[in-house]
């Protein structure tokens, strides 16, 4: 039986900046696409992508962009990630690819007359980096489209979209909360998921985004909540650990958050509770993989928060004294985020993150499984919190 058609759309504002964003699947959106291409007027098209991209999609999308104006493949290879090519002022750049290729693009977009075309093909590109202004290296131009083209994720592997859902996961637990229940319900382990299914997840974390970034385009106020449960995860990153998808490092780096902002007196049991239920539901680890230790973990988060490359901490030292402390986006309760001068980045004692880490260290043999959590059979401990929409936010 065929997949039913998807059509979807969204508008993302940031500051007076506004791009729409396209949900789509079915025959006759390739067509919509060709449609599209020819209202931009392009002189020509630069498709850039990687590997990671079917060959069969990415011939379709330089057919289809190709019946509008004369369009190329450039691969992301170079010092600058989309190749030695030079890529002209008049064309409009295509990202095709997950984050990485988004992110190349990004730079490359710079130096073109129009913003870029954008056609995330992962989870977290769709999700996530697509919706974003902001980039490794500060703003992006504003894309001319989003296009989240639904036959995309069909070539992912179940292995690959649970994690990828991070983003939705995060958001609702630090957005908008009132789509708690309906997530949690639509949320499987086994990272099988309709059309229907992930282009609804897509359309709520686009809601998400315009609903912070219309008055915080560069994501440095409120908008800074985006970076919720990220510190740890791109601690684990540098720790390198290999089997330990992004997605995953997220999971972990929310527990973490959220025991760190219990210990601190903002967010109670039931809403520390309500991270682990959703996280069990969606079927992320709740443990460090072995053989890191929350020794490692603080570390790094140490050694990051005074070095070159930290982009998350405050400008507290590391002195040695007992108060020392980094900063990292704690919530009050759920969907709303600890804002301090004008920013969601919380000052952490190590004491408090230490603390936090032990929350997700590997469990010794005897001990009670945590409030909320899953015994060494994996079956969830105690009953699931319910999460009522919190006053003021739309349910998706």
């Amino acid at each position: 039986m065929a997949s039913p058609a998807v059509a979807i759309d969204r508008s993302v504002g940031s500051g007076p900046a506004h791009f729409p964003v396209q949900i789509r699947a079915g025959s006759a959106s390739w067509d919509e696409l060709t449609a599209i291409a020819r209202g931009l007027d392009a002189d020509r098209f630069v498709v850039v992508s990687d590997q990671g991209v079917p060959t069969a999609l990415t011939h379709r999308v330089l057919h289809h962009l190709g019946a509008a104006a004369p369009a190329r493949w450039v691969g992301t290879s170079g010092p600058d990630g989309v190749g030695a090519e030079e890529i002209p002022s008049e064309a409009v750049i295509v990202a095709l690819g997950g984050t990485s290729v988004l992110d190349a693009v990004g730079r490359a977009a710079a130096h073109t007359r129009r913003g870029p075309l954008l056609l995330p093909t992962t989870l977290p590109a769709a999700l996530d980096t697509a919706l974003s202004l902001v980039g490794p290296t500060g703003p992006r131009r504003v894309p001319v489209l989003v296009r989240a083209q639904l036959e995309f994720l069909d070539t992912l592997t179940p292995g690959a979209v649970r994690p990828g859902l991070y983003a939705l996961v995060r958001n609702v637990l630090s957005v908008c909360p009132a789509s708690y229940d309906q997530i949690c319900a639509r949320l499987r382990p086994d990272g099988r998921y309709d059309r229907s299914a992930l282009a609804s997840f897509i359309a709520l974390c686009a809601d998400a985004r315009a609903a912070l970034t219309c008055y915080d385009p560069l994501e440095d106020g409120p908008a800074g909540v985006f970076r919720y449960g990220h510190t740890v995860a791109d601690a684990l990153r540098v720790l390198g650990v290999g089997a330990l998808r992004y997605g995953d490092a997220v999971a972990l780096g929310l527990l973490v958050a959220a025991r760190c902002a219990r210990r601190t007196g903002l967010l109670d049991a039931a809403g520390e509770a309500a991270h682990r239920e959703l996280l069990a539901r969606w079927g992320a680890p709740d443990v460090l993989p072995a053989p890191v230790t929350a020794q490692d973990v603080l570390g790094v988060l140490r050694t990051s928060a005074t070095g070159p490359g930290a982009h998350d901490f405050t400008a507290h030292e590391f002195t040695g004294e007992p108060d020392r402390s980094l900063g990292m986006v704690l919530l009050d309760t759920l969907g709303q985020p600890h804002v301090c001068g004008g920013h969601t980045v919380a000052t952490v004692g190590l004491d408090t993150l230490r603390a936090g880490l032990e929350a997700v260290a590997a469990a010794e043999d005897g001990l009670v499984p945590r409030p909320g959590g899953r015994d060494r059979a994996g079956t969830r401990s105690g009953p699931a919190p319910h999460v009522p929409g919190a006053p003021g936010t739309a349910a998706w």
